[in-house]
């Protein structure tokens, strides 16, 4: 049992130290009653996948040969698993069905099973966070409506309305290390701060957990993550970008109609202020473009074509969904004269860009191509994992936004050893980055798990250290992208690595994974889409990614 309250356990039908379990699987999977049915029908290859997946699943907890895959009851009611879709990969041509684990219809929260088939639908691996909210009362004795209220002060509404809809879950709170039946309210806005008031310690949006047998917050989470910069924003870039819009009555608005982006003004109004997003789209004429705008549009498009056509994902919510950016943002009390805001995030579902004068100019945080794909991919984190913005989950949701940063910023150098490894160099009039994955340590991160920072789960402490702990997984990615099997030879391809950590992302973790998971994870990924290389170079792939989170001290859990 973790310290979370919940069993992990993954494993590859490749993998040599699994070949007991799958011989084992292989053998009772003849008497298991759902296969002898698929059996009788056609077999797997004929079923939809996600009938193949829960035959897959079930064979595995009834199987005394996976242990680890075995779930408690909880007030007499067995574990079922709801399905949470099927999805097929283009760059390993297998199929993901994943799972959540429910009693009496009421959700686990974290909980997670992946189940990873062939064309064939045959088993390739499993991945698994099952939880055991053992002794607690499945029956909620407050109302919905009295979780919303108890939101609703901490939320800064007072006795206005919040409109949202609690879901009941089962929830571990790990700082009391106990299992409650909860509410979860998600993504709360934080009502404006009035005039009188000091400014608020919370993120713009906020995940409560309001325990249904008392009607106490029982937990917080952040939903908005934030590139924390001090430095003053600078285009620093000086090209002319080629961008795509839309002419309509002899003007030209910021929608580029192929790759689903859209650019906005939303002239230094308050983001939190109800209704202001996105703002107006921005034309030409009878304004000049701006250059934060320009920045913006032309970022989210490389995004866009990298998404597309590296890893073959319709839109943050691959969907089609649009992809959205405001310029001229702020957030009231954090701006000193109404027009400097120094942050970007990825917020209510688009990117927000602020702005910072610099030599007596406004400039945009989204001239950063690395700083806008490292918050687009918040959005990628926030519609699959959804990691919790807080502690170790946090900072592994800030490393995977750094990881895809620096993918897409170097997608034009095929020459890894000239990859630029810094991030945020752009929003510096001096060049200076925020951070390094090749040396975490040379802005203030730990780069070993020796050296992990137990800092305060608020604001102030930067929600558990997410922007400073994510040096440690940073420069274990580092090592793997940088892994070599002779002395000017790469292992991988940047198209390879960055199907890596998006499978690993995107099928793999839930909301509270953290490094060691995500570990799995990668390796889980990796024995897939290299299972038809040559073994030699399968074996030294696989070992790089082992010798990398050993070198700092990121362990399986």
């Amino acid at each position: 049992m973790k310290k979370d309250g919940f069993h992990n356990f993954g494993f590859h039908t490749f993998d040599s130290d699994a070949s007991k379990i799958t011989k084992a699987l292989d053998k009772e999977r003849s008497s298991f009653a759902a296969f002898a049915l698929t059996k009788q029908s056609g077999g797997l290859a004929k079923i939809d996948p996600e009938t193949a997946a829960r035959h897959h699943l079930q064979l595995m907890m009834a199987s005394s040969a996976v242990p680890e895959m075995d779930a408690s009851e909880v007030n007499k009611n067995k574990c079922e698993f709801r399905s949470l879709g099927t999805e097929t990969i283009p760059l390993t041509d297998t199929k993901t069905v994943k799972f959540r684990q429910t009693y009496d219809k009421i959700p686990v929260y974290g909980s997670l099973i992946t189940i990873e088939m062939d064309e064939d639908n045959e088993l390739l691996a499993v991945n698994s966070s099952i939880g055991a909210p053992t002794g607690v009362n499945g029956i909620a004795k407050i109302s919905p409506q009295q979780a919303i209220n108890a939101v609703r002060e901490q939320a800064g509404y007072g006795k206005e309305s919040l409109t949202s809809t609690p879901r009941l879950i089962y929830y571990f709170n790990s700082t009391a290390n106990k299992w409650h039946l909860a509410f979860m309210i998600e993504d709360v806005p934080q009502a404006a701060a009035k005039k009188d008031k000091k400014p608020t310690q919370q993120s713009a949006l906020m995940d409560y957990f309001v325990d249904a047998q008392t009607g106490k917050i029982i937990a917080k989470r952040p939903r908005t993550p934030n590139v924390s910069v001090v430095e003053p924003g600078v285009d620093g870039l000086g090209k002319t970008r080629d961008i795509r819009c839309i002419r309509e009555n002899n003007q030209l608005r910021l929608h580029d109609d192929l790759l689903n982006v859209h650019t906005h003004d939303l002239g230094f109004q308050h983001i939190l202020s109800l209704g202001v997003l996105p703002g107006q789209y921005i034309i030409n004429p009878p304004n000049p473009w701006n250059d934060g705008a320009i920045s913006a549009h032309a970022n989210a498009a490389e995004v866009a074509l990298f998404l597309r056509n590296t890893l073959k994902r319709n839109g943050i919510d691959n969907l089609g969904s649009p992809l959205i950016s405001s310029v001229n943002c702020i957030i009231r009390d954090e701006s000193p004269d109404g027009q400097q805001w120094n942050n970007a995030a990825w917020f209510s579902g688009q990117m927000v860009y602020g702005q910072k004068k610099v030599d007596g100019k406004l400039r945009s945080y989204s001239v950063g191509i690395d700083v806008v794909a490292h918050e687009i991919f918040h959005g990628i984190t926030d519609k699959t994992a959804r990691l919790e913005y807080a502690v170790e989950s946090g900072a592994l949701n800030e490393s995977y936004s750094d990881i895809f940063g620096i993918l897409v910023s170097n997608l034009r150098e095929n020459d890894i050893s000239k990859w630029n490894w810094e991030m945020g160099e752009d929003l510096n009039k001096d060049g200076i980055p925020l951070r390094s994955l090749e040396d975490p340590t040379k802005f203030n991160q730990p780069a070993k798990m020796d050296d992990y920072k137990n800092l305060p789960n608020t604001r102030n402490g930067d929600w558990g250290g997410v922007h400073i702990n994510s040096g440690i997984h940073n420069f274990a990615a580092y090592k793997i992208m940088t892994a070599k099997n002779a002395p000017n030879t790469f292992l991988f391809t940047p198209e390879t690595l960055a199907a890596l950590f998006y499978l690993a992302l995107t099928q793999y973790l839930t909301r509270n994974s953290t490094f060691g998971e995500s570990r799995r994870a990668i390796e889980i990924v990796a024995k897939t889409l290299f299972r038809n290389d040559i073994p030699t170079v399968k074996k030294a792939k696989l070992k790089a990614i082992t010798d990398a989170f050993d070198a700092v001290g990121i362990d399986l859990e």
